[in-house]
C-alpha cells in the first residue's frame, strides 16, 4: 500500500470536540482544546466512521442516497447502500472512510463547514424524501447524516461517532501534492460521501 495511503489512515482525531457535546442546547461550535490542538493549516482530510462497514450499515436508517445526475426513465441516479456491492468496505484501521477533502488554508475551518453544528439536522425528513438540495455547498458530511439518519431528531448526536485523519500540505505551494492524494485517497479508500453522479 502507498506511503502517503498508510500515513493518511492515521487518525490524528480521535473524538471531534464540540462545545457542549453532553447538553444538545449548548451545541454549535467546535471547541479546539491543547488535548485536540487545532489543524489550522492546509492539507488532505478524512472523516471516517469509528466502526466497520458493517456497523455503519446496521446504524443507519436509510439505506439508499439520490442524486440529481443523468435522469433514466424519469428516474435519478440512486446509490443502495449494502454489504454486497462490492463498493465500500473498512479500511486498514478498522474504521469506514465517509469523505475525503482538501483545503489549501484551514481543515478545522472545513471541518466546521461540514458539520454545521449551529443547526439540528440540515434537512428535514420530507426534503430527503424529495431530494433537496444541500442547504449549503460545503457541508456534504452532515447532508449526508442527515439522509442516512432521516428519523433522527438532532442528527449533531452523530459527532461523536466521527473521527478525523489529515496530511498537512499547506498554502498554495501544495496544490498540485493536495489534489493528486486527495484523489488517490478516494481511489483507495472509496469514501461513501464522496460518491456523485455525472452532469
Amino acid at each position: 500500500m502507498d506511503k502517503q495511503i498508510v500515513e493518511f489512515t492515521e487518525i490524528k482525531v480521535l473524538e471531534i470536540p464540540i462545545r457542549g457535546a453532553g447538553n444538545p442546547e449548548e451545541r454549535g461550535a467546535l471547541q479546539w482544546t491543547s488535548e485536540v490542538p487545532k489543524p489550522n493549516f492546509g492539507g488532505v482530510y478524512a472523516f471516517w466512521w469509528k466502526g466497520t462497514f458493517q456497523d455503519f450499515m446496521k446504524r443507519i436508517q436509510e439505506k439508499e442516497l439520490h442524486f440529481k445526475g443523468p435522469v433514466e426513465n424519469g428516474k435519478p441516479s440512486k446509490l443502495e447502500l449494502n454489504l454486497e456491492n462490492g463498493f465500500f468496505g473498512t479500511a486498514e484501521n478498522g474504521m469506514t472512510c465517509l469523505y475525503v477533502g482538501k483545503t489549501h488554508a484551514s481543515i478545522a475551518k472545513r471541518v466546521g463547514l461540514h458539520l454545521r453544528l449551529g443547526v439540528p439536522r440540515t434537512l428535514t425528513k420530507p426534503e430527503v424524501e424529495k431530494d433537496a438540495p444541500r442547504s449549503t455547498t460545503s457541508c456534504q458530511v452532515r447532508d449526508r447524516l442527515d439522509r442516512l439518519f432521516p428519523y433522527m431528531d438532532d442528527t449533531r448526536e452523530l459527532v461523536n461517532e466521527l473521527a478525523l485523519s489529515y496530511i498537512k500540505l499547506d498554502g498554495p505551494d501544495h496544490f498540485v501534492e493536495r489534489f493528486f492524494l486527495e484523489d488517490l485517497a478516494i481511489g483507495h479508500l472509496r469514501p461513501i460521501f464522496n460518491v456523485d453522479s455525472e452532469r
